[in-house]
């Protein structure tokens, strides 16, 4: 197996433990020292693992079935993109909306660099549009 398709199939196992929310083992399959600068920025958390593990840990309180589908996926040297859809029931506080108790499903595009079997790169971006629309807050066009 190639390194790129080694590092495919940490990407689907990444996701695959997120389905099952095994937070143990999400955090197993990323680095200690990880750069989230990318999604720091766009959250306004600090880019630490640590900052990473209460921001999904804050998501799964409010979307506590989420589940991760894999649409697309390419492998490119150490970086893996991959375009998923996140479905599930908005039930607590997310992107500072109180629950609306109603189903959202939305595209993420991400970038992961890895190395040695781990991410040690966490870049995306999310379609907040459809996210905020479904949840009422932003208007139909």
């Amino acid at each position: 197996m190639s390194q790129e398709e080694k590092n495919k199939a940490a990407i689907r196992h990444f996701f695959e433990v997120g389905n099952q929310q095994d937070m143990e083992a999400i955090w197993d399959c990323i680095d200690p020292h990880c750069d989230f600068s990318g999604l720091a920025k766009r959250f306004d958390i600090a880019p630490t693992l640590e900052s990473y593990k209460k921001f999904l840990t804050a998501f799964y309180t409010a979307v506590p079935d989420a589940h991760f589908t894999i649409e697309d996926m390419v492998a490119e040297g150490d970086k893996v993109w991959v375009r998923i859809n996140i479905q599930g029931t908005h039930r607590g506080l997310l992107r500072n909306i109180p629950a609306t108790n109603k189903p959202v499903s939305y595209t993420q595009i991400g970038m992961y660099r890895l190395a040695n079997g781990k991410i040690i790169e966490a870049q995306a971006q999310f379609d907040d549009l459809t996210l905020l629309r479904q949840m009422g807050a932003y208007p139909a066009w």
